[in-house]
Parts: C-alpha cells; structure tokens; sequence
C-alpha cells in the first residue's frame, strides 16, 4: 500500500511546508502545495504557493486569487449537519476537502430526497467538497484511509466514542504515524460523564442543555425545539472550524498537529451566554430553592406546564418587550429593535404612547414597573402600527434613528435586491440537479478570497481521482474496487434504490 509520506518537522523560524508537497524538476512546489512562513519575531507571514485540484478550481482561484487555506488537505468522515458544516466552511476559505462515505452515502443524502443518493439537508452543508465511497468495515479500505491520513493535514470525525478506535482512525493511530495532524473529533455529549456513550442529534442537545425549555413554546403540552436552525449543529460546526484553524496556526510554529474535542452538548452550553450567567450571591440561593421543590414534585409525578408554573414562582421571565418584536402594518410586517433607551424613546415617541420606564440609562425588563406599562401601551402600539402602510413606517422610523425592517418570507430572498447587490446567493450548477440556488460564504476579504462554486458532490464522483492524487497506483485502486472496498460512481447508480438491491 506504499509507506506515509514522511512529515518535516518545523521550527519557528524556519518554513512549515504541508505534507503533501513535492518540488519537481523546475523547482516549483508540486499541484496541492502550500509554504506557510513564521518570523522569528513573532509576526506571522505567509508565503503561499498553490494549487488545487481541477474539480474544485472555481471562482478566485480560477481568477489567480488564492483563497486562506489553499493548498490545506481535510480529510471528512463526518455526516448530518455539524461536521459537514464545519467542513464546508473550510472548503469555502479554499481547503481540499475530501469526504469519505459509506458505500450508501452520508445518511443525510436520504432525508427529504430530490434523486437517488441527492437529499435537500445534504446539499446545504457539502458545497465545494469531493466524494469518495469506502466500506470502513473492509480491512483494505481503513488501510486505505488511513494512507489518506498520513497525507492530511486536518481530519474530521463525528462517532461515538469508541468508534473511530475500533475503525483504526482514532487519533492515537493516526497522529502516531503523522504527528502535524490537526484531528478534529465531535461527539453529541463529550468523552466523559453519565451522558459520553449516548447517541445525540440537534434537538437532544437542545432538550439536555435546557434551551429547549427557554423558549416556553408548548405544543400539546410539551416544549417545541427550536426548528428554524438546528442551533446546537450549527454552532458546533462554527466551533469546529474555529478550532481547526487556530490548531493550523499553532502548528506553524511548533510543527505539530492535535487533538481537538468538541460536542453538542458543549455547544449548547456555550451559546446560552445570557440564561446560563448566574449571579451567584442573587441567583444560587433562588435556583437552588426551585430545583429543591422541582425535585420533591417530579416525585409525586408532574406534568410540564405544573414544572413550568413552579419555575415561574421562582425564576421571573421577561417582560413584554414592545421595543423589540414585529408588528402589523396595513400592508406587511414591519419588526424593530431597541436596545437602548435612547432608541426606545425614539419609538415610544414616533408612536405617541406614554411609557416613563424609557426614561434616563437603565432598563429592566424584568420589573414589574416595566411588565405593567408595557401590558398598558401593547394595544396603543399595535393600533399606531395598523395605521400605516411598512414603507411610511420605514421612512418615520429611519428618520428618528429607530433601527428596524421588513419582514420577508425565506422565499422572497432568492430574488431579494440587497442579497444580489452583496453577492449572498450562489447560483451553482450540479450534475445530478442542475441549477442550485444557495446562500454564499457570509464573509468577505479584501485579499484572500473565501467562497467556492464547486457544488455538493455526488456519492462517490472522485474516489480515482482521490486515490491517484494521494498516490495510489492504478493496479491497486483496480482491486480496492474489485474488493468492494471502493465503491465506484457507476456500481452506485446501478443498484440505487428501485435498480437491484
């Protein structure tokens, strides 16, 4: 199977050059290399040389701009929604990233599906990534990823614990024959505690963190999930990608990779920065008096409205905010929001009500000063609103220097001015669905370039193509696929669902 291509070790003041570069006879760095420089004095400067592969050579690379982490190689095992969104957003900033599926693909690609192996969930979080299918229960496919590791420089996982040691991909494994990987493992509750072996998904780190209980949304008696967006996913896959790009840095100077743990459990915890701040001189003793008579009650058996009306006794909820929501106009919607009481006042008084708790610095919405007046000007507000069509609120709103908007539908972005005049919608072309429209990397950089054109991949469209680059030669990819360690594009088509087995 060849030997791993062999890492050199850097130090602060020398190069860090990836392991997969090569010099050829002209002396230029080999296709998929980058040099990345650290000054002596601390300073961090970048000398790149780049090139990746054609597939995936759209938009500023194409034009000459380097992206910020091309030339950087990622090795993806990850499915649903977390890692495949963490990985996206390093494929957006230029990596290579390969994701590497099982033979029946990422189980996303299933759920509300367009075509055979193509779901609508797995389009949104895979954009400019390449696909190769491995049966990771075939001795010669780990062998063969494991090759890919040792060529890597990130490599992300999202398995139960136990897992990836059980496949050979564990990071004790793979960072012993490569040291300079960047390892990147999620998990739904972390590697310790009563919870570390469950299985996790969205809405059950929402349901143990308690987010799914702040909103107070009940449905037949029970709290509703948050289903905009799949929050603990998301920011976990922020957190993720953060992390990785941070470890890249450190290697810079050390030369080596690590280990990085996340989960979404921990993500949960880390985006409640208001409920889960506890004053503990004010808070500890009311929490602690709710939670001693919640325990004594869930004894005798209690449904969730009563657990929601005990904690009412003793953790106040909001008030009625007024200055930040969304009210009827005679033709739309129209939302504000005040966040001072300099901006509120501006509205109280473009609407005419009385409402004295705006007055001077503070504001607390949780008195029930402010609970009283707010019940007393709700109808007022509302009626003022009615009056008038969104654009004349706009226009009185904008000129007293009230921040506020239109609503719009999620249907109304695609052809939205201010999304075109900013370039947010990608208008990409994919092989299987044709023409997608998807928003575009958020961010933008005067000199380095993020975003892709290259689409979410089809199951298995590049596995030659992956194994040739990583050096893998023809007589061997020929048996990995005869073993049905490989599996190819067209043996996908030929038994997808409803054609054989």
């Amino acid at each position: 199977m060849g030997s791993p291509i062999p890492r050199p070790t850097a130090r602060r003041s020398l190069p860090y050059r990836s392991p997969h570069c090569t010099r050829n006879t002209a002396g230029r760095s080999a296709p998929g290399c980058f040099l990345l420089w650290a000054s002596i004095d601390g300073r961090s400067v970048f000398t790149v040389e780049s090139r990746l592969p054609r597939a995936l050579t759209t938009g500023a690379e194409s034009s000459g701009m380097v992206r910020p982490l091309s030339g950087i190689r990622v090795i993806d095992f990850t499915e649903y929604i977390a890692g495949p969104y963490c990985t996206m957003m390093l494929a957006d900033m230029g990596a290579d990233v390969v994701k590497v599926e099982r033979p029946e693909g990422d189980a996303w690609r299933h759920t509300a599906p367009l075509a055979p192996y193509e779901g609508r969930g797995f389009l949104g979080v895979n954009r400019g990534k390449r696909s190769i299918a491995m049966d990771l229960e075939r001795t010669q496919a780990r062998e063969a990823a494991q090759r890919l590791a040792a060529q890597a420089d990130v490599l992300v996982t999202n398995y139960r614990p136990g897992v990836a040691a059980r496949l050979g991909l564990d990071y004790q494994t793979l960072g012993a024959a490569n040291p300079a990987l960047v390892y990147c493992e999620n998990t739904a509750f972390g590697p310790a505690g009563p919870y570390r072996d469950r299985p996790g998904f969205d809405i059950l780190s929402q349901a143990a963190t308690g987010i799914i209980l702040y909103e107070n949304k009940v449905d037949r008696g029970v709290p509703t999930y948050i289903a905009t967006m799949a929050v603990a996913d998301l920011t976990t896959g922020m957190f993720m990608a953060f992390a990785i790009v941070n470890a890249l840095f450190a290697r810079m100077s050390s030369g080596k990779g690590q280990h990085i743990e996340t989960s979404l459990f921990a993500s949960g915890l880390a985006a409640q920065y208001r409920p889960l701040i506890s004053v503990e001189e004010v808070d500890a003793p009311i929490r602690e008096g709710f939670l001693r008579e919640l325990d004594e009650a869930r004894k005798q058996g209690l449904t969730y409205e009563e657990a929601a009306k005990l904690r009412a006794q003793y953790i106040a909820g909001r008030g009625r905010n007024n200055y930040y929501r969304v009210y009827e106009t005679r033709d739309g919607l129209i939302a504000v929001a005040c966040l001072n009481n300099r901006q509120r006042r501006a509205l109280r008084d473009a609407v005419a009500v009385s409402d004295p708790t705006v007055e001077g610095l503070t504001y607390d919405w949780f008195s029930e000063e402010v609970r009283r007046t707010h019940r007393e000007v709700t109808g007022p507000m509302e009626d003022a609103f009615r009056s008038a069509d969104t654009d004349q609120w706009l226009q009185r709103l904008d000129a007293a220097d009230v921040p506020c908007g239109v609503v719009n539908f999620p249907e109304e972005m695609f052809d939205n001015e201010h999304v075109r005049a900013n370039n947010l919608m990608l208008n990409i072309q994919h092989e299987v669905l044709g023409t997608l429209l998807m928003p575009a990397c958020p961010v933008r950089m005067s000199v380095s370039r993020p975003g892709t054109l290259a689409p979410p991949p089809a199951l298995g469209a590049h596995g030659r193509e992956i194994l040739r680059e990583f050096g893998f030669e023809e007589v061997v990819i020929k048996r990995l696929e005869e073993d049905g360690a490989v599996v190819t594009r067209a043996e996908l088509l030929a038994r997808r669902p409803g054609q054989g087995d």
